[in-house]
C-alpha cells in the first residue's frame, strides 16, 4: 500500500487495513519506489502528494511502473475539491485536480471511492473496470455490539487540531447553551488547540481537555459518551474518520452543516442529529439513532472493508 508522506487519517487507515490483512506493507510514496511484481494499492489524497492537490508527478509514476505491477488499485480517499471564489487556489486548479484523479482511476485495475457522491463521477471516468463504495472505518477499534453500555450524559469532540478548531466555532453558544440546560458534559480530544481565542471559549464553559490520548483511552471515552460532534458536510461525512469512529463506538453524532441532504444511505434525524437540537432528545431517540448509526457502520466495518479491498487485490485468491 502506498500513502502520501503526510500524518493523518489516510496514514493511520492504511496502517490498520494492513494490519488486519497481516502480509501487507505500507510504503510512503518516492519517486524511486520499487514494484516490480508487487500487488499495489495506491492511497490517494491529492493535496498529500502535492501542494495544490494536482500530483502530475503521481500520475506520470503510475504510467511508468503500471507495467510492472501483478496488479494496481487505487482507493480515492479524496478526488477534487470546488470552490466559486476567485481568491481561493482551488477556484483555478480543481480541474486539474479532477483529470489527475480521473486519469490515475482509468489506469488501475481497480478504483475504490467512499462516498456515493465521487462514486457517481468515477464510474462516468472509469465505470468499466471493477469498482467499489466503501465509506471508511474507524481508525481507533469498533464495538462489537452496543448491549450492555451504560453512558453519561456527555458529549466528545475529537479528531484533529483543525477540525476540532472548526467544529467548536460552529457549534459556538449554542452548544454551551444545551450543554447548560441539559447536563451535558463536553469533552475535547486531540492535540492541544492552537487557536488562542477557542481555547479560552473552553476553558470559560468547563470543557474538559484531554489532549491527545491513545486508542485505548479513546475508546474508554466514547464508551461513556452519549453524543460526538463534527462540523462536516452529510454529503462528505462518508470518509470522515471521525465520523466513522462515532458510528462505531455507538455514539449519537451531532453533524453541523448547512447542507440538508441525505448521502450515503445517511438521513438525519435516523443516523445522525443535525445541528445542536433546541429540546434535549428522549432516551428513546437516543437509543434509536445510536443504534441506527451503529448498524450503518457495520457494512464498512474494518473486516467488511478488508474482505471486499482482498477479493479486489487477489480476485484469484479463495475468500471466505
Amino acid at each position: 500500500m502506498i500513502i502520501p508522506d503526510q500524518a493523518g487519517g489516510v496514514m493511520d487507515y492504511a496502517n490498520v487495513m494492513a494490519e488486519r490483512m497481516g502480509d501487507a506493507r505500507v510504503l510512503t510514496y518516492r519517486k524511486d519506489l520499487n514494484v516490480d511484481g508487487d500487488v499495489v494499492l495506491l492511497h490517494v489524497s491529492g493535496y498529500g502528494y502535492s501542494r495544490y492537490g494536482a500530483p502530475f508527478h503521481l500520475l506520470s509514476w503510475v504510467r511508468r511502473n503500471k507495467p510492472r505491477m501483478k496488479r494496481f488499485g487505487v482507493f480515492m480517499h479524496e478526488a477534487y475539491a470546488t470552490s466559486n471564489r476567485i481568491t481561493s487556489s482551488v477556484f483555478w486548479v480543481w480541474r486539474a485536480q479532477r483529470h489527475v484523479a480521473s486519469q490515475l482511476a482509468k489506469h488501475s485495475d481497480f478504483w475504490i471511492s467512499n462516498t456515493t457522491k465521487v462514486h457517481a463521477w468515477l464510474e462516468t471516468q472509469a465505470g468499466d473496470l471493477p469498482h467499489l463504495w466503501m465509506p471508511v472505518f474507524s481508525n481507533i477499534g469498533e464495538l462489537a455490539g452496543l448491549t450492555g453500555i451504560s453512558r453519561n450524559k456527555a458529549l466528545v469532540v475529537f479528531g484533529s487540531e483543525p477540525v476540532r478548531t472548526g467544529t467548536w466555532r460552529a457549534a459556538g453558544e449554542a452548544l454551551f447553551r444545551w450543554a447548560k440546560a441539559s447536563g451535558i458534559a463536553l469533552h475535547d480530544i486531540g492535540s492541544p488547540l492552537r487557536d488562542a481565542e477557542v481555547a479560552a471559549l473552553l476553558q470559560t464553559h468547563g470543557v474538559i481537555a484531554h489532549g491527545r490520548l491513545p486508542p485505548d483511552a479513546v475508546q474508554q471515552a466514547f464508551g461513556k459518551a452519549t453524543y460526538g460532534l463534527v462540523a462536516y458536510s452529510p454529503h462528505d461525512v462518508a470518509k470522515s474518520g471521525i465520523f466513522a469512529a462515532y458510528c462505531a463506538h455507538g455514539l449519537v453524532p451531532v453533524l453541523l452543516s448547512e447542507n440538508t441532504g441525505n448521502y450515503d444511505g445517511l438521513e438525519s434525524g435516523v443516523h445522525y442529529l443535525k445541528g445542536i437540537p433546541t429540546t434535549d432528545p428522549g432516551p428513546a431517540d437516543v437509543v434509536r439513532i445510536s443504534q441506527a448509526a451503529f448498524d450503518w457502520y457495520q457494512g464498512h466495518s474494518v473486516g467488511a472493508c478488508v474482505a471486499a479491498v482482498d477479493a479486489l487485490l487477489r480476485p484469484e485468491a479463495p475468500h471466505r
